[in-house]
């Protein structure tokens, strides 16, 4: 996967796309390579509003609609890295992300891959 991959949380409105750090040197297809360990806010941008009760801002503005399920602005809070990386190169958080990863948001929701970016770009 590289940078512009899509990618979609199960508890967001919205897809997003994934950003990798400008100075990355690893490329594929011109393409800056996504790593596991993209997944700071930088890297994994809002998902339009979050539905997860999880997320405190949600659950107080459902509370206070008398229990109707009110969508939040979404905010990524993605505390590990992505999983389980690409098959074929894996080592600490330098592994490739592909197709198959997911990441946890704290929240409740699962960040997984909807377009890989490089247009047949395949890792793994």
């Amino acid at each position: 996967m590289t940078e512009g991959a899509t990618v979609a949380c199960s508890l967001g409105a919205a897809p997003s796309t994934l950003a990798t750090p400008a100075d990355r040197a690893l490329r594929l297809r011109g393409r800056r390579l996504a790593l596991v360990s993209d997944h700071t806010a930088e890297a994994v941008r809002p998902f339009g509003m979050c539905n997860a009760m999880g997320n405190p801002q949600v659950a107080a503005a459902t509370a206070a609609a008398g229990g109707v399920l009110t969508p939040q602005p979404c905010a990524p809070a993605l505390d590990g890295p992505w999983l389980p990386g690409a098959a074929a190169v894996r080592g600490a958080h330098r592994a490739p992300l592909d197709e198959g990863c997911t990441c946890a948001c704290r929240w409740g929701g699962v960040v997984s891959v909807v377009t890989p970016g490089a247009v047949g770009a395949r890792v793994g």
